[in-house]
């Protein structure tokens, strides 16, 4: 196996990022357990196994005379251990920790800190966005319960993955989807320029959850798009906005191989017509139209030479509530979402949805400081929207 290995269009703009920036984009994973149950030396052997199972994290992103890539370079792992007195203490120390790992660019791919206070233990696992997407997330999850023994195969099955990516976004972006980002780009006419970025940790903001229509079939995910966009026409000024989101799309065969495989997708609005007989129907087709095309790398949709920067309006986060309880070297843990978090490098505004029990459980990160509008503004219209966009869906057939 090579030293080196070619970057997917996403790990390149998560590697140009920090290097315009100093500081790296994160993934953050945090689980919760009752005092004194978390090992230490137990959480070490585990997390020491993830590493060995998955070649992704023993690569670094590198920048050499113009040429991108990613090079082996393994590190074990390392598990600090920090004592807190109370909640409050425990969000500074997180906010410590992943503060040290995104501003050390030739640090680790991994970093876990075992936060211990008298209501309970916290493990944050802090990685590097450009070695792992969402997919791999859930990967990682699974692999925590305990170690085991890595599978032979795995570094030609992540460099068979990788030249796999690099390949079918190379095709696409060739491909007829240029065209039609293009046209789509071109007649949506002056997008916003792109506000400051902020570093500053900011609180994650949770709003009432919203009931899923009974009996609804289909995909929720373009109704909560079409949300976004018409809260943000709510409270902003009325121009083209832009969603971006995730978007796997990644070859079946390599499912079980961690990396980051993802793309960020472009879902655009305007103000259209106000005496449109069906506002929701002609947005669901314009996403659908998008969708046939998800697989241009954002990096290309980018530098079609229109006014679209590469900022957007919002970025959105959709997930499906997954089991109750993570196993952390034999320790049943909880996931918890950390109470503070930094705003997306390509926004002010993070939108974050979870598919739970028949409802969609909401929260925001909005930069006050950068937008136009507050949080709290922005969350009753976007709730606003939601509610009102299900009142739209048609009742199912009997």
């Amino acid at each position: 196996m090579t030293d080196r290995l070619p970057l997917s269009s996403a790990q390149l703009a998560f590697g140009l990022d920090a290097q315009r920036s100093g500081r790296r984009g994160t993934v953050t994973m945090m689980f919760r357990t009752p005092s004194a149950r978390l090992v230490t030396e137990d959480v070490r052997q585990v997390l020491e196994s993830v590493l060995l199972s998955n070649p992704a994290l023993s690569h670094r992103i590198q920048f050499s005379r113009g040429t991108a890539y990613q090079e082996w370079n393994p590190s074990e792992c390392h598990v600090t251990e920090l004592r807190a007195l109370d909640a409050e203490a425990v969000a500074e120390s997180v906010e410590r920790v992943v503060e040290e790992f995104e501003a050390s660019l030739d640090g680790a791919s991994m970093t876990a800190c075992l936060i211990r206070s008298p209501t309970g233990d916290h493990l944050l696992l802090v990685l590097d966005h450009a070695l792992v997407d969402e997919h791999s997330v859930r990967l990682i999850k699974r692999q925590l319960a305990a170690p085991s023994a890595p599978d032979e195969h795995r570094m030609e099955r992540y460099r068979n993955a990788v030249f796999d990516r690099v390949k079918s976004e190379t095709e696409a972006a060739d491909g007829p989807g240029i065209k039609f980002w293009t046209e789509r780009l071109e007649s949506a006419g002056e997008f916003q320029r792109p506000s400051a970025r902020t570093t500053r940790a900011i609180p994650v903001e949770t709003l009432p959850s919203v009931a899923v229509p009974h009996g609804f079939r289909g995909s929720l995910f373009p109704y909560v798009l079409h949300s976004i966009h018409h809260a943000l026409r709510d409270v902003a000024e009325p121009a083209p906005t832009t969603v971006g989101y995730p978007w796997g799309g990644r070859n079946a065969a390599y499912t079980d191989v961690v990396g980051c495989f993802m793309n960020t997708v472009v879902s655009l609005d305007t103000p259209g017509c106000p005496r449109s007989p069906d506002p929701t129907g002609d947005f669901l087709r314009n996403w659908y139209r998008e969708l046939d095309h998800a697989d241009v790398p954002f990096t290309a949709v980018t530098a079609l030479g229109s006014t679209f920067s590469g900022a957007v309006s919002a970025m959105l986060s959709y997930t499906h509530a997954g089991p109750p309880t993570v196993d952390v070297a034999g320790v049943p843990a909880v996931e918890v979402t950390p109470s503070r978090s930094e705003p997306p490098s390509m926004c002010g505004l993070l939108a974050g949805v979870t598919l739970h029990d028949g409802e969609l459980r909401l929260r925001l990160l909005l930069d006050e400081e950068n937008t136009t509008y507050g949080v709290r503004a922005f969350g009753t219209r976007w709730r606003d929207r939601l509610t009102s966009a299900f009142s739209h869906v048609p009742e199912p057939k009997p």
